[in-house]
């Protein structure tokens, strides 16, 4: 190989190999994720499937025991940014959903009960929490993408979902609810 061919292949590799493992790094190489309807098994207008759980603080609870009640389900990770600005904003409008008598249930999507436990703790959650450390129960409502959020009536139809998170999502939830 020439000094000129050495040359051109190396400042190739020095112009091209950074700026594809940079476009890897930002993103831009798009792999082709399902949609939020693809990996959605409960939809508005579902009733919501029963599940059994235990809470963090031990005590069991069925869902179809809560019917009567209106029910916020969020499924979360204990590890997931968008969760955790969701429980905020949640947490500072808790009482709001209180005074319309809305039950909010949290299930953990995987994790272990101590890493959730120390999770609500470290950030002072006090909704009521399951962990589905093997995802059967979320498994009845979805494939992929946390949070997930389902307003569920209280003859156990699904009202509204939200998946994923922005803040607005607080607002639509809030406003569902109080028309119930």
């Amino acid at each position: 190989m020439t000094n000129t061919m050495r040359d051109l292949v190396r400042r190739f590799i020095l112009i091209t190999l950074p700026a594809l493992l940079c476009s890897v790094a930002c993103g831009t190489i798009v792999e082709d994720l399902p949609t939020y309807e693809q990996t959605s098994i409960v939809v508005e207008g579902d009733t919501a499937p029963d599940f059994t759980a235990t809470l963090i603080d031990g005590r069991s609870i069925a869902l179809s025991d809560m019917r009567g009640d209106m029910v916020l389900l969020i499924f979360f990770s204990h590890t997931c940014p968008d969760c955790k600005n969701l429980f905020e904003d949640l947490h500072d409008s808790k009482e709001e959903f209180d005074a319309i008598d809305t039950q909010i249930l949290t299930i953990s999507r995987g994790g272990t009960t101590s890493e959730v436990e120390e999770y609500f703790a470290t950030n002072g959650y006090d909704f009521d929490c399951a962990v589905d450390a093997d995802r059967s129960i979320y498994s009845l409502y979805a494939t992929m993408y946390v949070p997930r959020t389902y307003l569920i009536n209280r003859e156990g139809i699904v009202e509204l979902t939200t998946v994923e998170y922005s803040p607005s999502h607080i607002e639509q939830l809030l406003s569902c609810a109080t028309q119930l």
